[in-house]
Protein backbone atom coordinates (compact mmCIF):
# COMPACT_ATOMS: atom_id res chain seq x y z
CA UNK A 1 0.00 0.00 0.00
CA UNK A 2 2.86 2.38 0.86
CA UNK A 3 4.43 1.72 -2.51
CA UNK A 4 1.16 2.45 -4.34
CA UNK A 5 0.76 5.72 -2.46
CA UNK A 6 4.32 6.66 -3.35
CA UNK A 7 3.64 6.04 -7.02
CA UNK A 8 0.44 8.06 -6.84
CA UNK A 9 2.27 10.92 -5.17
CA UNK A 10 5.07 10.72 -7.70
CA UNK A 11 2.66 10.96 -10.62
CA UNK A 12 0.94 13.94 -8.99
CA UNK A 13 4.27 15.72 -8.40
CA UNK A 14 5.33 15.20 -12.01
CA UNK A 15 1.99 16.51 -13.27
CA UNK A 16 2.12 19.48 -10.88
CA UNK A 17 5.64 20.44 -11.91
CA UNK A 18 4.64 20.27 -15.57
CA UNK A 19 1.60 22.38 -14.74
CA UNK A 20 3.73 25.10 -13.12
CA UNK A 21 6.01 25.16 -16.13
CA UNK A 22 2.95 25.61 -18.35
CA UNK A 23 1.72 28.48 -16.17
CA UNK A 24 5.05 30.27 -16.55
CA UNK A 25 5.19 29.72 -20.31
CA UNK A 26 1.63 30.97 -20.80
CA UNK A 27 2.00 33.89 -18.38
CA UNK A 28 -1.17 33.01 -16.48
CA UNK A 29 -2.24 35.15 -13.55
CA UNK A 30 -2.30 33.76 -10.01
CA UNK A 31 -5.99 32.77 -10.04
CA UNK A 32 -5.76 30.90 -13.33
CA UNK A 33 -2.54 29.26 -12.23
CA UNK A 34 -4.19 28.11 -9.00
CA UNK A 35 -7.08 26.54 -10.91
CA UNK A 36 -4.68 24.78 -13.25
CA UNK A 37 -2.65 23.50 -10.32
CA UNK A 38 -5.80 22.15 -8.68
CA UNK A 39 -6.76 20.38 -11.89
CA UNK A 40 -3.34 18.76 -11.95
CA UNK A 41 -4.36 16.67 -8.95
CA UNK A 42 -6.97 14.75 -11.00
CA UNK A 43 -6.00 11.42 -12.65
CA UNK A 44 -7.20 12.41 -16.13
CA UNK A 45 -5.28 15.71 -16.11
CA UNK A 46 -2.18 13.97 -14.76
CA UNK A 47 -2.43 11.37 -17.51
CA UNK A 48 -2.77 14.13 -20.16
CA UNK A 49 0.16 16.15 -18.82
CA UNK A 50 2.41 13.09 -18.68
CA UNK A 51 1.52 12.39 -22.28
CA UNK A 52 2.43 15.94 -23.35
CA UNK A 53 5.78 15.70 -21.60
CA UNK A 54 6.86 12.19 -22.58
CA UNK A 55 4.79 11.21 -25.60
CA UNK A 56 3.81 8.02 -23.73
CA UNK A 57 0.35 7.00 -22.56
CA UNK A 58 -0.06 6.43 -18.84
CA UNK A 59 -2.32 3.51 -17.96
CA UNK A 60 -4.10 2.22 -14.87
CA UNK A 61 -1.92 -0.37 -13.17
CA UNK A 62 -4.57 -2.05 -11.02
CA UNK A 63 -8.36 -2.43 -11.48
CA UNK A 64 -9.24 -0.59 -8.28
CA UNK A 65 -11.21 2.48 -7.35
CA UNK A 66 -7.93 4.28 -6.69
CA UNK A 67 -6.03 4.79 -9.93
CA UNK A 68 -2.27 4.48 -10.20
CA UNK A 69 -0.57 5.70 -13.35
CA UNK A 70 2.54 4.09 -14.75
CA UNK A 71 4.30 4.78 -18.01
CA UNK A 72 4.34 1.82 -20.39
CA UNK A 73 7.19 2.12 -22.88
CA UNK A 74 6.43 0.35 -26.13
CA UNK A 75 9.13 -2.13 -27.03
CA UNK A 76 10.29 -2.54 -30.65
CA UNK A 77 8.96 -5.56 -32.49
CA UNK A 78 11.23 -8.58 -32.20
CA UNK A 79 11.45 -11.06 -35.07
CA UNK A 80 12.75 -13.76 -32.73
CA UNK A 81 10.40 -16.37 -31.27
CA UNK A 82 8.16 -14.44 -28.91
CA UNK A 83 7.98 -17.08 -26.21
CA UNK A 84 11.77 -17.22 -25.83
CA UNK A 85 12.13 -13.66 -24.47
CA UNK A 86 14.38 -13.48 -21.41
CA UNK A 87 12.56 -12.90 -18.10
CA UNK A 88 12.46 -9.44 -16.59
CA UNK A 89 13.23 -8.59 -12.99
CA UNK A 90 10.89 -9.87 -10.30
CA UNK A 91 7.53 -8.05 -10.36
CA UNK A 92 6.41 -6.03 -7.40
CA UNK A 93 3.60 -7.46 -5.30
CA UNK A 94 0.25 -5.96 -6.24
CA UNK A 95 -2.78 -5.28 -4.07
CA UNK A 96 -4.22 -8.60 -5.23
CA UNK A 97 -1.23 -10.59 -3.95
CA UNK A 98 -1.77 -11.85 -0.40
CA UNK A 99 1.03 -11.50 2.10
CA UNK A 100 2.74 -14.79 2.82
CA UNK A 101 1.80 -14.56 6.50
CA UNK A 102 -1.93 -14.16 5.84
CA UNK A 103 -2.91 -17.85 5.49
CA UNK A 104 -1.06 -18.78 8.69
CA UNK A 105 -2.89 -16.09 10.64
CA UNK A 106 -6.32 -17.39 9.60
CA UNK A 107 -7.70 -20.38 11.56
CA UNK A 108 -7.84 -23.38 9.26
CA UNK A 109 -11.42 -24.09 10.26
CA UNK A 110 -12.47 -20.91 8.43
CA UNK A 111 -11.42 -22.43 5.10
CA UNK A 112 -14.01 -24.25 3.05
CA UNK A 113 -13.63 -27.99 2.57
CA UNK A 114 -13.14 -29.25 -0.98
CA UNK A 115 -14.62 -32.65 -1.76
CA UNK A 116 -14.63 -34.62 -4.98
CA UNK A 117 -17.96 -35.11 -6.74
CA UNK A 118 -19.65 -38.46 -6.22
CA UNK A 119 -18.86 -39.42 -9.82
CA UNK A 120 -15.72 -38.58 -11.79
CA UNK A 121 -15.71 -38.43 -15.57
CA UNK A 122 -13.81 -41.32 -17.16
CA UNK A 123 -11.10 -40.85 -19.77
CA UNK A 124 -13.52 -41.96 -22.49
CA UNK A 125 -15.92 -39.19 -21.42
CA UNK A 126 -13.28 -36.49 -22.05
CA UNK A 127 -13.00 -35.85 -25.80
CA UNK A 128 -9.77 -34.25 -27.02
CA UNK A 129 -9.86 -31.83 -29.94
CA UNK A 130 -7.39 -29.32 -31.36
CA UNK A 131 -4.70 -29.17 -34.01
CA UNK A 132 -2.17 -31.48 -32.35
CA UNK A 133 -1.80 -34.81 -34.13
CA UNK A 134 0.00 -36.64 -31.33
CA UNK A 135 -1.63 -39.86 -30.15
CA UNK A 136 -2.20 -39.92 -26.40
CA UNK A 137 -3.40 -42.59 -23.98
CA UNK A 138 -6.01 -40.66 -22.00
CA UNK A 139 -6.71 -43.47 -19.54
CA UNK A 140 -3.03 -43.92 -18.69
CA UNK A 141 -2.47 -40.18 -18.29
CA UNK A 142 -5.57 -39.77 -16.12
CA UNK A 143 -4.30 -42.55 -13.83
CA UNK A 144 -0.73 -41.22 -13.80
CA UNK A 145 0.25 -39.82 -10.36
CA UNK A 146 0.72 -36.07 -10.40
CA UNK A 147 4.03 -34.59 -9.27
CA UNK A 148 2.39 -31.34 -8.14
CA UNK A 149 3.20 -30.62 -4.49
CA UNK A 150 0.86 -28.22 -2.72
CA UNK A 151 2.36 -28.86 0.72
CA UNK A 152 5.28 -26.50 0.09
CA UNK A 153 5.54 -23.15 1.84
CA UNK A 154 4.59 -20.09 -0.17
CA UNK A 155 2.21 -19.37 -3.04
CA UNK A 156 1.44 -22.42 -5.16
CA UNK A 157 -0.85 -20.96 -7.84
CA UNK A 158 -0.24 -18.04 -10.20
CA UNK A 159 -3.14 -16.58 -12.19
CA UNK A 160 -2.34 -14.19 -15.02
CA UNK A 161 -3.69 -12.88 -18.30
CA UNK A 162 -1.74 -13.05 -21.56
CA UNK A 163 -4.65 -11.18 -23.21
CA UNK A 164 -5.86 -9.05 -20.32
CA UNK A 165 -7.96 -6.74 -22.50
CA UNK A 166 -10.33 -9.51 -23.64
CA UNK A 167 -13.90 -8.60 -22.66
CA UNK A 168 -17.46 -9.80 -23.04
CA UNK A 169 -20.83 -8.67 -24.35
CA UNK A 170 -21.84 -5.72 -22.16
CA UNK A 171 -24.86 -6.16 -19.91
CA UNK A 172 -26.75 -3.58 -17.83
CA UNK A 173 -24.49 -2.35 -15.07
CA UNK A 174 -21.40 -3.90 -16.67
CA UNK A 175 -20.83 -1.52 -19.58
CA UNK A 176 -17.30 -0.52 -20.54
CA UNK A 177 -15.33 1.63 -22.95
CA UNK A 178 -13.93 -0.49 -25.77
CA UNK A 179 -10.28 -0.26 -26.77
CA UNK A 180 -11.30 -2.38 -29.80
CA UNK A 181 -14.14 -4.80 -30.48
CA UNK A 182 -14.88 -6.80 -27.31
CA UNK A 183 -11.71 -5.51 -25.66
CA UNK A 184 -11.18 -2.94 -22.94
CA UNK A 185 -8.45 -1.50 -20.75
CA UNK A 186 -10.98 -1.24 -17.91
CA UNK A 187 -9.70 -4.23 -15.96
CA UNK A 188 -12.84 -4.40 -13.83
CA UNK A 189 -14.73 -5.33 -17.02
CA UNK A 190 -12.23 -7.65 -18.72
CA UNK A 191 -11.03 -11.21 -18.10
CA UNK A 192 -8.94 -9.76 -15.26
CA UNK A 193 -12.17 -9.62 -13.24
CA UNK A 194 -12.65 -13.33 -13.99
CA UNK A 195 -9.14 -14.06 -12.73
CA UNK A 196 -9.85 -12.08 -9.59
CA UNK A 197 -12.98 -14.15 -8.89
CA UNK A 198 -10.99 -17.35 -9.46
CA UNK A 199 -8.26 -16.21 -7.07
CA UNK A 200 -10.77 -15.28 -4.37
CA UNK A 201 -12.48 -18.67 -4.67
CA UNK A 202 -9.20 -20.59 -4.38
CA UNK A 203 -8.18 -18.56 -1.33
CA UNK A 204 -11.41 -19.54 0.40
CA UNK A 205 -10.10 -23.11 0.28
CA UNK A 206 -6.84 -22.12 1.96
CA UNK A 207 -4.70 -22.01 -1.18
CA UNK A 208 -2.03 -19.32 -1.55
CA UNK A 209 -2.61 -17.55 -4.84
CA UNK A 210 -0.93 -14.74 -6.75
CA UNK A 211 -3.14 -12.86 -9.18
CA UNK A 212 -1.05 -10.85 -11.64
CA UNK A 213 -3.28 -8.24 -13.32
CA UNK A 214 -0.60 -7.00 -15.71
CA UNK A 215 -1.89 -5.99 -19.15
CA UNK A 216 0.41 -8.07 -21.35
CA UNK A 217 -1.37 -7.41 -24.65
CA UNK A 218 -1.12 -3.61 -24.68
CA UNK A 219 0.29 -1.63 -26.37
CA UNK A 220 1.76 -4.50 -28.43
CA UNK A 221 -0.56 -7.47 -28.94
CA UNK A 222 2.18 -9.41 -30.77
CA UNK A 223 4.34 -9.35 -27.64
CA UNK A 224 1.61 -10.76 -25.39
CA UNK A 225 3.10 -14.20 -24.81
CA UNK A 226 6.64 -12.86 -24.47
CA UNK A 227 5.41 -10.38 -21.86
CA UNK A 228 3.46 -13.07 -20.02
CA UNK A 229 6.46 -15.40 -19.98
CA UNK A 230 8.57 -12.66 -18.43
CA UNK A 231 6.00 -12.31 -15.65
CA UNK A 232 5.85 -16.07 -15.09
CA UNK A 233 9.61 -16.48 -14.90
CA UNK A 234 9.94 -13.50 -12.58
CA UNK A 235 7.29 -14.83 -10.20
CA UNK A 236 8.90 -18.29 -10.26
CA UNK A 237 12.25 -16.77 -9.36
CA UNK A 238 10.62 -14.97 -6.44
CA UNK A 239 8.46 -17.94 -5.40
CA UNK A 240 9.91 -21.34 -6.38
CA UNK A 241 6.92 -22.83 -4.56
CA UNK A 242 4.64 -22.19 -7.57
CA UNK A 243 3.09 -25.41 -8.88
CA UNK A 244 0.37 -24.19 -11.22
CA UNK A 245 0.03 -21.29 -13.66
CA UNK A 246 -3.49 -20.52 -14.91
CA UNK A 247 -3.75 -18.25 -17.95
CA UNK A 248 -7.30 -16.82 -18.08
CA UNK A 249 -8.76 -16.07 -21.53
CA UNK A 250 -12.09 -15.88 -23.31
CA UNK A 251 -12.81 -17.36 -26.74
CA UNK A 252 -14.38 -15.56 -29.71
CA UNK A 253 -17.27 -17.00 -31.74
CA UNK A 254 -19.00 -15.00 -34.46
CA UNK A 255 -21.33 -15.73 -37.36
CA UNK A 256 -20.89 -14.54 -40.92
CA UNK A 257 -22.91 -11.47 -39.96
CA UNK A 258 -20.37 -10.59 -37.28
CA UNK A 259 -22.77 -11.42 -34.46
CA UNK A 260 -21.01 -12.77 -31.36
CA UNK A 261 -22.41 -16.03 -30.01
CA UNK A 262 -22.17 -17.31 -26.43
CA UNK A 263 -20.78 -20.65 -25.32
CA UNK A 264 -22.92 -21.51 -22.33
CA UNK A 265 -23.93 -24.30 -19.98
CA UNK A 266 -26.68 -24.54 -17.40
CA UNK A 267 -25.53 -25.24 -13.84
CA UNK A 268 -28.04 -25.32 -11.00
CA UNK A 269 -30.56 -23.54 -13.21
CA UNK A 270 -28.21 -20.66 -14.10
CA UNK A 271 -26.63 -19.94 -17.47
CA UNK A 272 -22.85 -19.80 -17.10
CA UNK A 273 -19.93 -19.56 -19.51
CA UNK A 274 -18.57 -22.87 -20.73
CA UNK A 275 -14.95 -23.69 -19.95
CA UNK A 276 -12.33 -25.00 -22.35
CA UNK A 277 -9.05 -26.32 -21.00
CA UNK A 278 -6.24 -25.74 -23.51
CA UNK A 279 -3.00 -27.73 -23.29
CA UNK A 280 0.11 -26.96 -25.34
CA UNK A 281 2.73 -29.36 -26.69
CA UNK A 282 6.12 -29.31 -28.39
CA UNK A 283 4.71 -30.25 -31.81
CA UNK A 284 5.19 -26.69 -33.02
CA UNK A 285 8.93 -26.95 -32.38
CA UNK A 286 9.27 -25.13 -29.04
CA UNK A 287 10.95 -26.77 -26.05
CA UNK A 288 8.32 -28.45 -23.89
CA UNK A 289 9.48 -31.98 -23.03
CA UNK A 290 7.01 -32.56 -20.18
CA UNK A 291 3.79 -31.54 -21.91
CA UNK A 292 2.25 -34.96 -21.22
CA UNK A 293 2.36 -34.21 -17.50
CA UNK A 294 0.49 -30.95 -18.14
CA UNK A 295 -2.06 -32.95 -20.10
CA UNK A 296 -2.33 -35.55 -17.31
CA UNK A 297 -3.12 -32.81 -14.78
CA UNK A 298 -5.61 -31.18 -17.16
CA UNK A 299 -7.37 -34.53 -17.63
CA UNK A 300 -7.69 -34.88 -13.85
CA UNK A 301 -9.17 -31.39 -13.59
CA UNK A 302 -11.64 -31.99 -16.41
CA UNK A 303 -12.63 -35.29 -14.83
CA UNK A 304 -13.55 -33.42 -11.65
CA UNK A 305 -15.31 -30.60 -13.52
CA UNK A 306 -17.43 -32.92 -15.64
CA UNK A 307 -18.27 -35.09 -12.65
CA UNK A 308 -19.46 -32.09 -10.65
CA UNK A 309 -20.99 -30.01 -13.46
CA UNK A 310 -21.84 -32.11 -16.54
CA UNK A 311 -21.74 -30.02 -19.70
CA UNK A 312 -19.69 -27.20 -18.20
CA UNK A 313 -16.57 -28.15 -20.17
CA UNK A 314 -16.04 -28.13 -23.90
CA UNK A 315 -13.70 -30.69 -25.46
CA UNK A 316 -10.21 -30.55 -24.01
CA UNK A 317 -8.11 -28.70 -26.59
CA UNK A 318 -4.64 -30.12 -27.37
CA UNK A 319 -2.56 -27.74 -29.46
CA UNK A 320 0.74 -27.58 -31.32
CA UNK A 321 1.57 -24.27 -29.63
CA UNK A 322 3.24 -24.17 -26.22
CA UNK A 323 1.42 -21.24 -24.54
CA UNK A 324 4.24 -20.82 -21.97
CA UNK A 325 3.12 -24.04 -20.30
CA UNK A 326 6.66 -25.39 -20.04
CA UNK A 327 6.99 -23.17 -16.95
CA UNK A 328 5.29 -25.65 -14.59
CA UNK A 329 3.70 -29.12 -14.98
CA UNK A 330 0.47 -27.60 -13.66
CA UNK A 331 0.30 -24.81 -16.24
CA UNK A 332 -2.95 -24.56 -18.18
CA UNK A 333 -4.84 -22.08 -20.35
CA UNK A 334 -8.57 -21.74 -19.67
CA UNK A 335 -11.07 -20.14 -22.04
CA UNK A 336 -14.07 -18.73 -20.14
CA UNK A 337 -16.93 -18.64 -22.62
CA UNK A 338 -16.74 -16.38 -25.67
CA UNK A 339 -17.25 -12.75 -26.56
CA UNK A 340 -20.95 -13.57 -26.83
CA UNK A 341 -21.16 -14.37 -23.11
CA UNK A 342 -21.43 -11.81 -20.33
CA UNK A 343 -18.84 -11.06 -17.68
CA UNK A 344 -21.19 -12.17 -14.90
CA UNK A 345 -21.57 -15.58 -16.59
CA UNK A 346 -17.78 -15.93 -16.77
CA UNK A 347 -17.37 -14.96 -13.12
CA UNK A 348 -19.85 -17.67 -12.10
CA UNK A 349 -17.78 -20.19 -14.06
CA UNK A 350 -14.62 -18.97 -12.34
CA UNK A 351 -16.15 -19.87 -8.99
CA UNK A 352 -17.06 -23.35 -10.27
CA UNK A 353 -13.55 -23.84 -11.64
CA UNK A 354 -12.01 -22.70 -8.36
CA UNK A 355 -14.08 -25.23 -6.42
CA UNK A 356 -13.01 -28.01 -8.79
CA UNK A 357 -9.32 -27.08 -8.68
CA UNK A 358 -9.46 -27.12 -4.88
CA UNK A 359 -11.16 -30.54 -4.98
CA UNK A 360 -8.53 -31.92 -7.35
CA UNK A 361 -5.67 -30.56 -5.24
CA UNK A 362 -7.08 -32.01 -2.03
CA UNK A 363 -7.60 -35.40 -3.69
CA UNK A 364 -4.14 -35.74 -5.25
CA UNK A 365 -2.53 -34.47 -2.05
CA UNK A 366 -4.24 -37.19 -0.02
CA UNK A 367 -4.05 -40.03 -2.55
CA UNK A 368 -0.46 -40.04 -3.74
CA UNK A 369 -1.04 -37.88 -6.80
CA UNK A 370 -4.17 -39.61 -8.10
CA UNK A 371 -7.81 -38.60 -7.74
CA UNK A 372 -8.95 -41.73 -5.90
Amino acid sequence: MYQRKSRRAGAAMVALSLCLRLCILLGLDAKAAALLSQAAQTPVFAQWMLYLETGQVASVEQPEDTQVFVLQWEQPENDAEAEETAPQEAPEASEDVPSQEAPASVPTETFQSAELPAVLASADAIPIAGGCTYTVDKAALLAQPSTLDFSVDGPTILILHTHASEAYTPEPGWEYEESSAYRTLDLSRSVVAVGKALAETLRRYGLEVIHDATVNDYPSYNDSYANALSRIEAWKAQYPSLQMVIDVHRDAVAGTDGQAYPLSATVNGAEVAQLMLVVGTDQGGLYHPNWRENLANALKLQSVLEGAYPGLCRNLNLRTERFNQHATPGSILVEFGSNGNTLSQAIQSAELLGQSIASMIEAISQNGGVLS
